[in-house]
């Protein structure tokens, strides 16, 4: 609750940097998920209201996040493996936008997720606005009845991967900012991953009990 307040209040006293780029749609993004969803993706753009190309750079202030959750953060120009403490985005043009983007898997455990940051004009830490991420799971639906049952091996991997679980129905590959890559096809628990480019992408895993969502790291 403390921390929906000070949200709120510093919503009230920070919406711009000196004309150089406003937040939209706004600065505090507030929301609940269902705690079994598959990734839920949260942005917040910040327009370029300069006649230069902008450069921002962006500093995590607080996190708290449900343990077992799985999250990544992505700007204009890169996603990450979970939240780093700080980065510069890549400059964008007048009336472009750079952004921060939440993307959030509870995996089935219900709980809440608390990202504070600071964005500022690169080498002007003192002109910063604040963004807030605060997302709660609750409630579940139908998954496997024990997660662990799902396996994927070897991972990281190269060229094939062995899922191991029962019943399985479908495998969709996904990149890390929520977008289907495609979908795997086999007869077999083996899958050939060599066309995909090495990175890092979500495995969304469904049977008849219901979904599961893996990491999966292709070197």
């Amino acid at each position: 609750m403390r921390k929906i307040v000070w949200a709120i209040i510093c919503l009230i006293l920070s919406t711009s940097v000196s004309g150089q780029f406003f937040v939209t749609p706004t600065d505090s993004i507030f929301e609940t998920v269902a705690a079994d969803s598959i990734i839920s993706i949260f942005q917040i753009d910040l327009i370029n209201e300069t006649t230069d190309s902008l450069h921002i750079t962006w500093k995590l202030i607080e996190e708290d996040v449900t343990e077992g959750w799985d999250y990544n953060l992505c700007d204009l120009g890169e996603c990450y493996v979970g939240v780093p403490n700080s980065a510069e985005m890549q400059a964008f043009a007048p009336g472009e936008a750079g952004f921060l983007k939440m993307l959030v898997n509870p995996l089935s455990i219900e709980g809440h997720g608390f990202w504070h940051f600071w964005v500022y004009p690169t080498g002007d830490e003192d002109n910063f606005v604040n963004l807030y991420f605060s997302i709660n799971a609750s409630g579940t639906g139908s998954v496997f009845e024990n997660p662990s049952e799902a396996r994927i091996f070897p991972n990281p991997a190269t060229d094939q991967i062995i899922i191991s679980t029962y019943d399985l129905q479908s495998v969709q590959l996904f990149s890390l900012n929520g977008s289907l890559i495609s979908e795997l096809k086999s007869q077999s628990e083996v899958f050939d991953i060599s066309a995909f480019q090495p990175g890092i992408y979500f495995l969304v895993l469904q049977n008849s009990n219901g979904i599961a969502t893996r990491k999966l790291v292709i070197e």
